[in-house]
């Protein structure tokens, strides 16, 4: 008997006394026969969450089929094949953990319908299988409101040289557009789109010609409240280091810029969003 076979018996014996026991003015072991019956019941009870997660994953595949179906109803069936192994197998794999997310199953069921109609399938990379699995919902949501250019703005404590230190990096009204769950996340959010290589930032100082699309930034309550606060602690000993690191009036600046979308990032949008027309 090898040591892990001998640390399962304890455990299932620790299991089998615990369930022996009515309550403590039992004897301290219950007849050798009925303890042994003990040990089917006590290894079904400990696969049963298992067997509950298989059953689930084989209702999953039904429903993927039935999403499959409707995505790629315009499409002739003799355009439609098998998808790449190393596309179709993981993503069938990490659709089944998401079923409860809609945003993402869907961007799943959508990269699937594309792998599997000879069109599209040419335009399906199998980094998108992983691109998806690192999104949460919110982010899944952002990417379907996106267009090709995200204003952002970030608030600045520094002096009249332009000399300080962020106060709010990167902020975008986005997540209120897209529905989002937490859209106070927002700046996580494009951090990890940018990570991904679906965004990129424009180059420093760079801004759109259409300055009114930051006025909504600009006078956002969010932004209203930051400048509120920081005003107010303008003379406290909470600011002190921040404006040793100045060395001048502070002032609070309005830093605006943008994120525009990659080509990769706009071939994942065409394949896991874009529906198959």
């Amino acid at each position: 008997m090898d040591d892990k076979e001998f640390k399962l018996i304890k455990e299932v014996a620790a299991t089998v006394a615990k369930e022996s026991y009515q309550d403590v003015g039992r004897p301290v072991l219950e007849p050798t026969g009925k303890t042994l019956a003990l040990l089917p019941r006590t290894i079904k009870a400990s696969l049963l969450p298992l067997e509950k997660w298989v059953l689930r994953r084989e209702y999953n595949l039904a429903e993927t089929e039935k999403m499959l179906e409707q995505k790629l109803q315009n499409v002739n069936p003799d355009q439609i094949s098998a998808p790449e192994v190393y596309i179709g197998v993981p993503a069938l794999q990490y659709i089944s953990y998401c079923m409860d997310s809609k945003e993402l199953r869907d961007m799943y069921a959508e990269l699937l319908a594309k792998s599997m109609n000879e069109s599209t399938r040419k335009g399906v990379h199998p980094g998108y299988v992983e691109i998806i699995k690192q999104l949460c919902p919110d982010e899944a949501k952002i990417m379907r409101v996106m267009e090709d250019v995200l204003p952002v703005i970030t608030l600045r404590y520094a002096n009249e040289k332009g000399r300080g230190v962020e106060i709010l990096r990167n902020f975008s009204d986005i997540g209120e557009k897209a529905n989002c769950e937490y859209p106070s996340n927002i700046s996580q959010y494009i951090d990890n789109l940018e990570r991904l290589g679906i965004i990129t930032l424009a180059t420093p100082l760079s801004t759109l010609i259409e300055k009114s699309l930051y006025d909504p930034l600009k006078n956002h309550p969010s932004i209203k409240s930051v400048e509120r606060r920081f005003m107010s602690l303008m003379s406290s000993e909470e600011l002190s280091e921040y404006k040793a690191l100045i060395d001048g009036e502070p002032l609070i600046k309005v830093v605006e810029s943008y994120y525009k979308i990659t080509d990769f990032g706009r071939s994942f949008k065409a394949i896991c969003i874009t529906p198959i027309t």
